[in-house]
């Protein structure tokens, strides 16, 4: 299947977890959309999934040339699974996509020649749309004490930045301070230079922190509405307790990792309180609440539950 391209431009990188089907998708519109200006390589991390699935994924794509399947036999989760694709990636750019995703356009070509003219932006994204058409969140704002405590309207009013909030619809290019990890178009070189994603976090929270430390690296991120792509969402989980504590285990490791001891306090008491007032409304409510004044424990994350495959 490997026939990569010497000057290979963009590594698109896409993680299968028992959803051949969408991965076969996204591979297609790959093929489908990318022009001959863009010389490319697509690497698919199978991230254990089952066997049936697995032989599905090969079988489908085992004609097209410029494929690498690497096969995992242990669920690393979104970073962890990423970074096994970035071992073998040759491309100039990395283009990390969710396999339930599907390019609208020639994206790539767009999102390559936006960032080689223009050396300060790091990493960018495209206009997401759901399926009916609609813009879906490719970015938002990390957090703070203000938005815990008082929400993104008065977080906006108050905050020193101006990057725009997941509500405000963009139409231009417009630097943004964290993308959505559905799809993420990075300069290589300064992927590298940060040490990619932080495998530390499972499932959540890694674009929050990659994009924290690129802003910190002098780097800048923008949106690209003339980029589009379709993320159905939800293709490899559904959405369970289980998830949801994994969310914050990993939402506080990101708290513990870029806040001093006052921030740190101060949104966990935040986050806290509002768990408690869910106790009342939601059906897992307490169970929730209980496991975040526990401290989310890494100890209890999904990754420690992970089997090796044969």
């Amino acid at each position: 299947m490997e026939n990569i391209p010497s000057n290979c431009h963009v590594s698109f990188i896409t993680i299968n977890y028992n959803s051949s089907h969408h991965t076969v998708t996204l591979v297609n519109s790959i093929l489908a959309h990318t022009s001959m200006e863009t010389n490319y390589e697509i690497i698919i991390v199978d991230n254990a999934s089952e066997i049936d699935d697995f032989t599905n994924l090969e079988n489908a794509v085992r004609q097209i040339q410029n494929i690498t399947i690497i096969r995992n036999r242990i669920n690393n989760g979104f970073a962890g699974g990423n970074m096994l694709g970035v071992n073998a990636a040759k491309g100039d750019y990395y283009f990390f996509i969710n396999n339930d995703c599907k390019l609208l356009n020639d994206c790539a070509t767009v999102m390559k020649n936006h960032m080689n003219a223009r050396h300060a932006i790091a990493a960018v994204t495209a206009k997401v749309t759901d399926e009916n058409g609609n813009f879906s969140s490719s970015y938002k704002q990390f957090p703070s004490v203000i938005k815990q405590w008082f929400g993104n309207s008065i977080h906006r009013l108050l905050s020193s930045t101006s990057f725009p909030s997941n509500k405000t619809v963009l139409t231009a290019p417009t630097a943004v301070e964290v993308i959505s990890g559905s799809c993420m178009f990075f300069r290589a070189e300064d992927f590298c230079a940060i040490g990619g994603f932080d495998t530390v976090f499972f499932l959540y929270c890694e674009e929050e922190d990659i994009c924290k430390r690129i802003w910190n690296y002098g780097k800048q991120i923008y949106f690209l509405p003339e980029a589009e792509v379709f993320h159905a969402g939800g293709g490899s989980s559904l959405r369970n307790i289980a998830l949801e504590k994994e969310f914050y285990i990993s939402y506080i490791l990101l708290i513990n990792k870029h806040f001093s001891f006052p921030g740190r306090f101060f949104i966990k008491m935040a986050l806290l309180l509002k768990q408690f007032r869910r106790v009342f409304t939601k059906k897992d409510g307490l169970s929730i609440f209980l496991f975040v004044a526990s401290g989310a424990p890494i100890r209890k994350s999904l990754r420690c539950k992970q089997l090796v495959k044969k």
